[in-house]
């Protein structure tokens, strides 16, 4: 298990004996006593948000999404990072420490082995039978579910506590707020334009007004035309689109991809985003990731879509 391209420097013979130990008493407890509770060493606690219980500062962390790796960085713990998701990416650092598995299949022999006194947990990405498993093996789990600008801040203040990190945190929080505040207050009372956002085009996902993305655009003075959907994530149709025909069409472009999605609409030139050549790409991985690089995709939409603007008048 693991990525093969990952150099790790061996584990000292005492260390690996350990290890192993923890292996066969993780397989004992899987196989015999599935439905215990973990230690109430270092247990954590999480109500709404609330951190308790927890031993500060952690000294040996695993992030099991790329937001957290990042936000670890952003405050200066990415040295207490042992272990990360294999999509870990940013910053460059991040690439140089240990894959612990992806979001379909977690490496529990390498999260063992690594021994972390602290597992960074994200619900929406992570897979609730493995958060509960990691629990099982005697692990603390911090689990957090980010779903605002104003929520960001708050993971950044509540890792800052857990990282004995707090000056920096509610530095680096109140930058992020007083970005985002400055934002609002440039376009959101602007002329509003009526936007599409893209998730994906095959099928065609977009998302409602509860998720980050649709605050984006309401604080760059936009109105999600999907706002009302009854799901966070939905596939609708292109026959949905072309009737809702929005002002302005938004997508995310990967580093790899050559060509936006978003440029499929482009066979429709009645449609007002195409006739108005308002097809706009950002930055995937900014606007995907429930991070501090947020700030630079609602500062790239915000730019675009008020660009967009001026092509309706």
């Amino acid at each position: 298990m693991g990525d093969p391209n990952i150099q790790i420097a061996p584990i000292a013979i005492g260390q690996a004996i350990r290890a192993i130990c923890g292996l066969l008493s993780a397989i004992f407890f899987l196989l015999i006593v599935m439905g215990s509770s973990s230690s109430d060493a270092l247990a954590s606690e999480i109500d709404h948000g609330v951190l308790s219980q927890f031993e500060v500062p952690a000294e040996r962390v695993i992030s099991l999404a790329p937001h957290l790796t990042e936000l670890m960085f952003h405050i200066g713990a990415g040295e207490s990072l042992v272990g990360v998701m294999a999509s870990s990416d940013f910053p460059p650092a991040a690439l140089l420490l240990p894959r612990v598995g992806s979001h379909r299949l977690l490496d529990v022999e390498k999260i063992i082995s690594l021994r972390p006194d602290l597992v960074l947990g994200w619900k929406q990405g992570n897979h609730e039978a493995d958060l509960s498993m990691i629990r099982r093996l005697g692990f603390n789990v911090f689990e957090s579910n980010p779903g605002t600008l104003e929520e960001i801040a708050g993971l950044i203040r509540q890792l800052g506590l857990l990282m004995d990190k707090a000056q920096i945190a509610e530095s680096q929080a109140r930058d992020f707020e007083r970005k985002i505040a400055e934002l609002r207050r440039r376009y959101a009372k602007k002329k509003p334009v009526r936007v599409f956002y893209q998730v994906w085009d095959h099928p065609i996902y977009t998302l409602n007004g509860t998720h980050v993305v649709s605050q984006l655009i309401e604080d760059c003075g936009g109105v999600n035309v999907f706002s009302e959907l009854p799901t966070i994530s939905v596939v609708v149709s292109v026959e949905a689109v072309l009737n809702a025909d929005p002002d302005v069409i938004v997508g995310g472009l990967t580093e790899t991809e050559d060509v936006s999605p978003v440029s499929r609409w482009s066979q429709w030139p009645a449609m007002t985003a195409v006739a108005s050549q308002n097809l706009i790409s950002i930055n995937a991985d900014h606007i995907a990731r429930m991070g501090p690089r947020i700030v630079l995709a609602m500062t790239e939409l915000c730019e675009k879509m008020d660009l967009a603007r001026t092509r309706l008048q």
